[in-house]
């Protein structure tokens, strides 16, 4: 979309490879970096030669697509997108990668199902010449909606959707979860997959952890669950969100600090943000959020911020900098 965009905006300047680059430079005044550099390894895993040779190899795949789609209405203007080859796909996603802000928009599956339910069930009823077809859509609307609830149950997780929670983030060596939705427990002595626990130290997995048995039995359970549900509780029931990644230019430009005078929401979750004052703000000072948790100690806090590349010198770190460095002294003596 950013490429898209690039070379739309260089046609409406007149075009060229000129106007392109100008472009380029502008979107770089953004604090960035070569993606193998600025992306964070999945939990558990470190940024070993592997991940960067794998890294590596989807941005110059990536880049040998985009550019071979893109110079067949563009050809100027791809020559400077691409003219150093992928580094300036890895730098824009960076860019990305340290400016971007998660946006979760609630799907509108769930309300558009809901009203066509509605609709076709008034149709239904209603014993008109569309009675029959409304009775067959309503047939294959559950299938599809009871299909769709068994996935859920179980693949919907983490590892789907890429959305990390925080606390995995920061601990590398959590392990992740397969799936956001529980089957219900079956006794006191089955675990959440319904299974018997002395059954499930028989089983045996293979080298990555994975036991046929255990999934199968997992997928039986999560069928027998939803076929246990009403029409009503399939329509009912919640769709996963639409997750996204934004560069608000505004808040990209916006510097950090532990103790910030502003921070950032997005109003009734949607993909517009507001910028909230947490304090007074006196006309020239500077506005501040944080990109980082700010209820730590100034270790963790530093810790958490080299992944953008700067050392925080805020008046609270150095404060706390200044305690810690006192109370080292005191116990030295």
């Amino acid at each position: 979309q950013v490429c898209c965009h690039l070379v739309n905006k260089a046609k409406a300047n007149g075009g060229g490879t000129e106007v392109m680059k100008g472009l380029m430079q502008e979107l770089l005044c953004f604090c960035h970096a070569p993606f193998r550099d600025a992306c964070r390894p999945p939990p558990g895993r470190a940024k070993d030669a592997e991940f960067y040779a794998h890294t590596d190899g989807l941005i110059n795949r990536g880049a040998e697509l985009l550019a071979n789609a893109l110079k067949l209405q563009a050809p100027d203007e791809t020559a400077a997108l691409f003219e150093q080859g992928p580094a300036f796909l890895s730098e824009v996603l960076g860019m990305f990668e340290y400016n971007n802000i998660d946006v979760e928009v609630p799907s509108p599956l769930g309300r558009l199902f809901m009203e066509r339910a509605t609709a076709l069930h008034s149709a239904a009823q209603g014993g008109g010449p569309d009675a029959a077809r409304a009775a067959v859509e309503l047939s294959l609307m559950e299938k599809l909606l009871r299909e769709k609830e068994w996935v859920m149950k179980c693949v919907w997780g983490e590892e789907t959707t890429g959305n990390y929670a925080p606390d995995m983030l920061d601990n590398q060596e959590s392990s992740m979860s397969t799936s956001s939705t529980s089957v219900p427990m079956a006794n006191n002595n089955t675990n959440e997959m319904g299974i018997n626990d002395e059954a499930l130290a028989n089983m045996e997995t293979d080298a990555t952890g994975f036991n046929a048995d255990v999934a199968q039995r997992a997928m039986s359970e999560a069928r027998r669950a939803v076929a246990s549900m009403s029409f009503e509780q399939l329509l009912q029931a919640p769709w996963p969100s639409l997750h996204g990644i934004a560069l608000f230019t505004t808040v990209a430009r916006c510097n950090h600090s532990c103790a910030p005078n502003a921070k950032i929401e997005f109003p009734s979750n949607s993909a517009q943000l507001s910028a909230v004052a947490l304090t007074d703000i006196a006309p020239g000072s500077e506005f501040t959020i944080s990109y980082i948790r700010t209820d730590t100690n100034v270790k963790e806090r530093k810790n958490q911020l080299l992944e953008y590349g700067f050392v925080c010198n805020c008046e609270r770190c150095i404060q706390e900098d200044s305690g810690a460095i006192r109370k080292a002294n005191k116990r030295l003596k």
